[in-house]
């Protein structure tokens, strides 16, 4: 069978266009990820490897700041201007070093073209062989009470799978490369509707 296009109503393509400009014309300072939380003196000293980075992207700093290892990531997620890290995970060993919980990045997406342009980012990233395991973006949920759809950027573990250090590079991986690549995908999609 062939997957066929799917005919919408009311579908757009200057909406489509819209939707990746919201990536592709996004003005990157320091305080668009930041904001007013930055204490620094010159914000555009700003970068995701700076050590307020967990306090000042985490709704509960005092309690619960971001770990050390997967900052930078949702940095890099909350720069691109459309995804909204909600919750994060840098991943945790049991005692005999197998893998108890698999780092992660939670958020809210703007649009679905978003989570594509990411998806499509990340599997090039792994394709490229820059990643261990291919990694994921998956369909979730925050708490009972909250009725907004999250989604989690994790990897996709299998079995043999070399444990948390080879994850964490990973994770190294991506921050590196997330903003260029999520562009570069969001760019050829637009030229598709261009």
């Amino acid at each position: 069978m062939r997957i066929g296009r799917r005919s919408r109503i009311g579908t757009d393509p200057k909406e489509l266009r819209a939707e990746l400009d919201e990536i592709l014309k996004f003005e990157d300072r320091p305080d668009s990820v930041c904001g007013a939380a930055c204490q620094k003196p010159d914000p555009k000293s700003c970068s995701r490897s700076c050590l307020d980075i967990p306090k000042i992207l985490s709704s509960d700093p005092e309690k619960f700041p971001l770990e050390a290892r997967i900052a930078p990531l949702v940095y890099e997620m909350k720069r691109l201007g459309v995804f909204e890290p909600c919750w994060s995970c840098e991943g945790h060993s049991k005692p005999d070093g197998s893998l108890w919980k698999s780092p992660q990045v939670w958020f809210y997406a703007h649009s679905v073209v978003h989570l594509r342009v990411l998806a499509n980012g990340i599997k090039e990233l792994h394709l490229s062989e820059k990643l261990s395991v291919p990694w994921q973006i998956r369909v979730t949920f925050s708490d009972a009470d909250n009725a907004e759809t999250t989604f989690s950027l994790q990897p996709r573990i299998g079995p043999g799978h070399a444990g948390l250090a080879s994850l964490r590079k990973d994770i190294d991986a991506i921050v590196l490369a997330l903003r260029e690549q999520v562009l570069v995908e969001a760019l050829k999609l637009s030229r598709q509707f261009s």
